[in-house]
């Protein structure tokens, strides 16, 4: 089996310096930079219409920034919510609000004076679909422990324990009586339409580091799940609610050479929660390794065939790291990206890849827009590519896109492409 995807539009020297960062959210695909930036690229476009033309900046701060995560809902009273999180250079998380009518963008100062002086690295919003759970952002920093905040959209905050509490009373006393328990969604929205939009966090608790590591990366899965990679190799997951340490995944790569790398680079949870991707190192190679969450159980490694004799030492999913790591929103498919400058697509349940975008230089359609070296002179002719993400059916307009997935990466030659899967719905 195998899956072609085409490109449908692209967007060369879209920053100023290196993109690091990637996150898709219906209105916008948002990409942050070492300039400085953040933009917000439009994915409602016309076919005529070109990406380039049609972006949102926000300058965030002069170190750069590395890490985007946007969060976009419809609340309770039909109000939208668009709010993007971003971390620069200097180890600060910034929030903007976004204005989806009129692409206007605001700070919001969401972290304590205390909380905002930490120093963080990798962040991830949680969109809970469960009224009675409150919606999560998590964060590490660079001493490796990982932080946990509720997020509340309204002046009125949700009390998760006692809605746990009314919400269990309630079904125990309609199976007493037999009777039918009804989606008490819109009782409790009647109850917060009138309520004052205003979106705060509240610290959760810390999840300290078990051994001294950077913290690289971080997801948190819809069953109620929080994994945390980190430079030493190690993987941490933690339930969300009790913030309690349930499995550790230890470092698996080369060992004993010199100046090897077992980083972890990503991690991310299927759509249901029920298996972990773990994106590391294993010296100059790129792993990608299966995990199931209930035991803790590793179940594979995605892998490339290869004729070459001098790696037989382990399983490889690309020919140098894997940056990046994106499943797709039934979990039957997994993308992964590295410095190979290959996009490559997996099929989850026979870990076979049925898809690989190789990109180079000439992708770009602009001429002018063609980075084909970087500051120290390197050659861009194949850019690493440093995220990637599906993106869902519907959210891109025009040749295809509302009937087909899509995908979205970021290079090192500072570009911007967007594909589609090719073939009817």
């Amino acid at each position: 089996m195998s899956n072609v995807f085409i490109s449908t539009a692209n967007c060369g020297k879209a920053h100023d310096a290196d993109i690091f960062g990637l996150s898709v959210c219906n209105p916008y695909t948002v990409t942050c930079s070492g300039d400085g930036s953040i933009k917000l690229w439009k994915n409602n476009l016309l076919d005529n219409e070109l990406p380039r033309n049609n972006y949102i900046r926000q300058f965030v701060h002069k170190t750069g920034v590395h890490h985007v995560e946007v969060f976009h809902s419809v609340e309770r009273g039909g109000n939208e919510l668009c709010i993007i999180a971003c971390v620069s250079f200097s180890g600060h998380i910034f929030f903007y609000n976004v204005d989806i009518e009129s692409g206007d963008l605001n700070e919001l100062n969401l972290l304590s004076p205390k909380e905002d002086k930490k120093s963080y690295w990798a962040i991830k919003w949680y969109k809970s679909d469960d009224s009675n759970i409150c919606h999560r952002f998590a964060a590490t920093d660079v001493k490796g422990s990982t932080y946990v905040w509720r997020f509340h959209p309204f002046e009125e905050e949700l009390d998760e324990e006692q809605a746990q509490k009314e919400k269990m009373k309630r079904e125990a006393k309609a199976r007493r009586n037999g009777e039918y328990v009804p989606d008490k969604d819109a009782e409790i929205d009647s109850t917060f339409r009138s309520a004052t939009v205003r979106p705060h966090l509240m610290l959760d608790a810390e999840i300290p580091a078990q051994k001294p590591a950077f913290a690289t990366c971080i997801d948190i899965s819809s069953s109620g799940l929080i994994a945390t990679g980190f430079s030493n190799g190690n993987v941490v997951i933690s339930q969300l609610r009790t913030l309690r340490p349930i499995h550790n995944f230890e470092a698996f790569g080369i060992q004993g050479i010199e100046q090897n790398s077992n980083t972890v680079r990503d991690v991310k949870f299927s759509p249901l929660g029920t298996i972990l991707a773990v994106a590391s190192d294993s010296g100059s190679y790129g792993c990608v390794t299966m995990y199931e969450t209930e035991y803790g159980e590793r179940i594979g490694s995605l892998t490339v065939p290869t004729h070459s004799n001098q790696a037989t030492i382990g399983a490889f999913a690309h020919s140098g790291w894997v940056f990046g790591l994106s499943f797709n929103s039934t979990g039957e498919f997994l993308a992964s990206c590295g410095y190979d400058s290959k996009v490559r697509v997996w099929d989850v349940k026979s870990r076979e890849r049925v898809s690989t975008l190789n990109i180079t230089a000439s992708d770009i359609e602009e001429e002018q827009e063609i980075l084909l070296e970087d500051e120290h002179g390197d050659s861009l002719k194949f850019p690493p590519v440093m995220a990637v993400k599906f993106i869902n059916k519907g959210v891109r307009k025009g040749m295809g896109s509302d009937t087909n997935e899509g995908l979205c990466c970021v290079c090192m030659d500072r570009s911007v492409r967007w594909f589609r899967e090719a073939g009817g719905a």
